[in-house]
């Protein structure tokens, strides 16, 4: 049987996707999940909210607000949102309204009606999954202008997922847990079981399994960690190389604390607009998100600008700036969202053969409102090796090393993401860096990157070769979608040690690196010129001293950042 993939909002278009070819019309009975996004309230005063609660110098940092008082804050009109939820149930649809959006579902052949659109069912050449989509123009009345910024979920392709795994081979060094230990400085770091964290799956990817799960600890010697709470569908009997290495090494590093799994249907706008209709005690403390697509192919339809499929940027833009709102909703009420930078360089994967001088912001990486997690590897010449757990004592573990940028160049499978937004401008927390950085000659020529942007990564981790328990079998592991969950398993550490959640931490990152910027372990060699396809680009950003767009400030020294932390928060 054919698996059918809901069409998302934020994916690439036919024109980008040669892998997804269309087979037919799309059968009017079957139904479809969309989201409608209306007009949010207090855009201002949310932003100055949750900038005040994420900057350790302000006197309300960590005064987070509840769910309700956020939602209230920058909830629609409700004369407006009734307008646009009777005109949606007009078409047959059935619908529950949120603070700011409606949430729906109803048949393609009530899409079509009410658009007065066409749909098709598109296949993949590989995998054989479906996905319906918007194909072509489509209308919406006069009405709804200025009442629907977009909806979200009839138009793009799935995202290609970054973790990617292979077999193991002779001669091979592996990334283990014990590799984290030691690069990081995490010897006798304390989780607490007061902390939840989470790995974030999207589209409604299958899941890990446990046996896996199960030989995975018992061959690293970490301590024992179960998943306790699972959101959202779950398949144990499809794992998949992302979400197991997800579960496996956020678990692993952030041990103690405790673990959830979710699973969201959709893309960025309907995780965020979930988590913040989950109740108080329904959403984890520190979500990790090991996903990523190009800035500007965030797919969506709207009645005043054009989606990505209608050949406009416009659209795209509308739908980041949106998300990026819905982050800072999710940031007030104390989530912490670690995002990966991306894994194919700074031009990405809609780019891979660097055909364009301009490199290719990915998001959610590039929003201000998360934490962005790039990638390094060890300089090859400079690897020690050990570990003591079974897999170590069958196999090479490294154990330290001096940092590079994770490179396709330098032997790794990925390249590690980074650059500056063409959305999100700079944010305060991070200006002085990325100015000394701007200046420098790490950068591409000027009209090749948007220098007013919000720059990421924010800080980088290790990404090549991690040891993985896949389907029964040991498996290797690249990616940013490796560095994402090690770093929100240290940060689940670290709210361990302040005791409470840490909101959006990246102002406090930065405060730490001003304080003592031997917290992290500086990357100053290597580029993210290099996609996955090709080493044939000519722009990028090259690693240097301080922040780069490359690897950020760094990778953490975790037991310097704790007490870093404390002498700033006066704990």
């Amino acid at each position: 049987m054919l698996r059918i993939v809901a069409a998302l909002a934020a994916l690439a278009a036919a024109a980008a996707s040669p892998m997804w070819e269309k087979v037919a019309r799309a059968p009017k009975h079957e139904t479809l999940d969309f989201t409608v996004a209306t007009p949010m309230s207090n855009v201002d005063g949310l932003q100055a909210a949750f900038e005040a609660v994420s900057d350790p110098d302000s006197p309300k940092y960590g005064m987070f607000m509840t769910k309700s008082e956020i939602n209230e804050m920058t909830a629609t009109p409700g004369w407006m949102k009734n307008e646009v939820l009777t005109w949606l149930q007009s078409h047959g649809h059935s619908c529950s309204a949120r603070s700011d959006s409606i949430k729906c579902r109803g048949s393609v052949g009530a899409v079509e009606k009410m658009l007065s659109a066409r749909m098709h069912t598109y296949q993949h050449s590989k995998t054989g999954d479906l996905v319906h989509q918007l194909d072509g123009s489509y209308t919406f009345p006069a009405s709804m202008e200025g009442k629907i910024d977009f909806v979200s979920g009839l138009s793009g392709f799935p995202v290609e997922h970054l973790g990617r795994a292979r077999a193991l081979t002779g001669g091979e060094q592996f990334t283990v847990p014990e590799t984290i230990v030691s690069a990081y400085n995490l010897q006798g770091a304390k989780g607490s079981s007061s902390i939840t964290q989470a790995a974030v799956e999207f589209q409604g990817y299958p899941a890990y399994a446990q046996d896996d799960l199960t030989t995975f600890i018992q061959q690293t010697a970490v301590p024992s960690f179960d998943i306790v709470k699972k959101v959202g569908p779950f398949n144990g009997n499809e794992p998949q190389p992302e979400s197991t290495l997800d579960v496996e090494y956020l678990g692993a590093v952030g041990g103690g604390n405790t673990n959830w799994y979710w699973t969201e249907q959709g893309w960025m706008l309907e995780f965020a607009q979930d988590l913040m209709n989950a109740g108080e005690s329904g959403t984890p403390d520190i979500v990790s998100m090991s996903y990523s697509w190009s800035e500007e192919d965030q797919c969506q339809i709207s009645p005043n600008a054009p989606s990505c499929g209608a050949g406009g940027v416009a659209g795209s833009k509308a739908f980041v700036a949106r998300v990026n709102a819905e982050f800072a909703k999710v940031g007030l009420n104390g989530i912490t969202l670690v995002a990966s930078s991306g894994d194919s360089g700074a031009h990405g994967r809609t780019d891979p053969m660097c055909q364009r001088p301009i490199t290719t912001p990915s998001f959610p990486a590039s929003s201000p409102n998360v934490l962005a997690v790039g990638a390094t590897q060890f300089d090859a010449s400079t690897i020690t090796t050990g570990g003591s757990s079974p897999f170590c004592q069958a196999n090479s573990c490294k154990m330290g090393g001096t940092e590079i940028v994770c490179s396709t160049k330098t032997g790794a499978a990925i390249t590690s993401g980074g650059g500056f937004s063409n959305v999100a401008s700079t944010p305060s927390y991070q200006s002085s860096q990325v100015a000394a950085y701007i200046s420098g000659p790490g950068v591409p020529a000027a009209g090749d990157f948007n220098s007013t942007g919000r720059g990421y990564p924010d800080v980088a981790a290790l990404g090549h070769a991690y040891y993985i328990q896949l389907n029964g079998e040991a498996m290797a592991v690249d990616g940013t979608s490796a560095s994402a969950p090690v770093m929100a398993g240290m940060l689940g550490l670290l709210a361990a040690k302040k005791g409470g959640k840490l909101g959006h931490v990246a102002p406090l990152l930065y405060k730490i690196y001003e304080a003592d910027n031997s917290a992290f372990n500086d990357v100053t060699e290597g580029n993210n010129f290099c996609t996955e396809s090709s080493c044939d680009c000519t722009t990028g950003f090259k690693a240097t001293k301080g922040w780069d767009a490359a690897t950020g400030l760094g990778s953490p020294n975790h037991f310097k950042m704790e007490k870093a932390m404390m002498k700033i928060l006066n704990l």
